[in-house]
């Protein structure tokens, strides 16, 4: 299992990062895959997730914690997510690994350095039009004393401003965000709508790190608007030492 690290957490006792595609061969039939769909066997499966154990799971002493996942801005401690639904987890402590599943929507990792909590929430467009990041902040001021300035964002790869077409109507939800062509299509950045909502909530522009890369363009990572419901990426964080 390979995966793309941001710089955002370095120097910091955090592991973090998004998963890549890799090989099919090593990875059959679509390369690692976080989630099994339709295509993917169940003997190919074990190869995906003996990988995920051994990077992110039981091979460091961790419990991969994830949702099943709804767009909607449902946010949980990770110790009471068995078998529960939502978009966002988040944890103080170093027994899990916290993950949401990706396919051209955004992961958004968080980690406040002060009082050493962690959170990973999903965001698509409905999850960024319900403002899913601003919710996580508070819940984690409320929670744990965290101060939105002191918090370090990692916003992963994504569908890319060039690539999202989306309808009109997403010009009423996005005012700042959608840009019209001369053809009349419409293209939705939404990386930097989460960001906004982020910085508007008042984070620190220099703590938010946006990786531009697109995942439908980028074939290292799974696209469900390029390819289908062939693989899903993870985006992960977990706090090192004890």
């Amino acid at each position: 299992m390979q995966f793309y690290q941001p710089s955002i957490f370095k120097g910091y006792p955090i592991l973090a990062g998004m998963s890549m595609r890799g090989n099919v061969q090593d990875f059959p039939p679509c390369g690692f895959s976080f989630r099994q769909l339709p295509g993917i066997t169940d003997e190919e499966f074990v190869l995906h997730q003996n990988a995920l154990e051994q990077k992110i799971g039981r091979g460091i002493g961790k419990q991969v914690i994830s949702l099943k996942q709804t767009h909607g801005v449902t946010i949980i401690p990770a110790e009471m997510a068995m078998d529960k639904e939502g978009d966002g987890l988040y944890t103080h402590t170093h027994t899990y690994t916290i993950a949401v599943s990706l396919a051209d929507c955004c992961g958004i990792l968080i980690y406040d350095p002060n009082n050493h909590v962690i959170m990973a929430l999903h965001s698509g467009w409905r999850g960024a039009k319900a403002q899913i990041g601003p919710m996580g902040m508070d819940i984690l001021s409320e929670t744990y004393g965290s101060k939105s300035d002191d918090l370090l964002i990692w916003l992963t790869p994504c569908a890319g401003k060039s690539s999202y077409e989306v309808g009109a109507e997403f010009n009423q939800y996005f005012q700042q965000h959608v840009l019209e062509m001369p053809n009349g299509s419409y293209f939705f950045d939404l990386q930097s709508s989460i960001k906004q909502s982020l910085l508007n909530n008042g984070a620190e522009n220099g703590n938010i790190e946006c990786t531009e890369m697109c995942t439908i363009l980028n074939h290292d990572f799974h696209s469900y608007r390029r390819d289908g419901d062939q693989g899903r990426n993870v985006a992960f964080i977990t706090l090192l030492g004890q």
